[in-house]
């Protein structure tokens, strides 16, 4: 169970180390039409929305998603959007929180590919991704934070949005189809269900740390900080921010009851 005190002191070193970026790129998405999430509330009733993130497993379940993509909604996070379009499958959504997300990697490529997906983007995010890709429309969010600094970004931005902070962006795909916050239990979108892959917060030697990109620039041996195993038994390493991550969300699905399931087991989300 994490404790306050360690969301709090995490919030504030992000904050620390990237709020002067934050607000240079709020300012720019700011320039963006600002509207409200209101027409995707309850838009998913009687379906299940599939959330892709940029765990290894997700390769491994590539040929599942590329045979009955069709019979779901999907939202990606921004590094997983190239690997299903090169698939032939068209996400639903993209959300894209980072602010330093590299745009010319994982978006310029598929720029021109973008027609039937909606973005979702942090006004704090890297304002490339807003302006690059011929998205189907966009709607932008601030990230509420223990700290309050969300009134900061939507101050400068004009956004009215905002979803929880979920210490990454694959827990944001979640967050912002529930925006189940201390306020109230939600379910926004409304889908039946939500279904998890590439959410592995860990990776195994005869793996990758990435989906499709074993090496990740050296993450997959730098960040060995801690020894585990996954859910099918494997022994597996996981950095001390994503075991931080997982706990995140195992704890935020469980405390607002919400319809998730994990669809592989390569991973340490219990």
């Amino acid at each position: 169970m994490l404790t306050s005190d360690q969301i709090k002191q995490q919030s504030t070193n992000a904050y620390r180390q990237w709020a002067e970026l934050w607000r240079k790129n709020a300012a720019e998405n700011g320039k963006h039409e600002m509207r409200d999430l209101s027409e995707f509330e309850n838009i998913g009733i009687g379906r299940a929305c599939l959330a892709i993130g940029n765990g290894y497993s997700l390769e491994l379940e590539m040929p599942c998603i590329v045979k009955n993509w069709k019979n779901v909604d999907i939202i990606c996070c921004d590094k997983t959007l190239g690997h299903l379009l090169d698939h032939g499958i068209t996400p639903t959504y993209c959300l894209v929180a980072d602010a330093m997300v590299d745009a010319d990697v994982y978006l310029k490529p598929w720029a021109d590919k973008l027609q039937n997906t909606v973005l979702f983007a942090n006004v704090c995010g890297n304002p490339r991704w807003a302006n690059e890709g011929n998205w189907k429309s966009k709607r932008f969010f601030c990230v509420e934070d223990i700290l309050g600094s969300q009134k900061e970004f939507m101050g400068i931005s004009g956004c009215p949005n905002q979803i929880p902070a979920g210490t990454n962006v694959g827990n944001s795909l979640v967050i912002l189809l529930t925006r189940a916050d201390n306020g109230a239990r939600r379910n926004y979108f409304g889908y039946d269900k939500i279904l998890l892959v590439g959410f592995d917060f860990s990776w195994r030697h005869d793996g990758g740390y990435y989906a499709f990109d074993k090496v990740a620039k050296g993450k997959g041996n730098y960040m060995r900080h801690i020894y585990a195993r996954q859910l099918n038994g494997k022994h597996c390493y996981t950095s001390n921010n994503l075991a931080f991550s997982a706990a995140w969300l195992q704890q935020y699905i469980s405390a607002f009851k919400l319809p998730v399931v994990l669809c592989s087991k390569d991973s340490v989300l219990t």
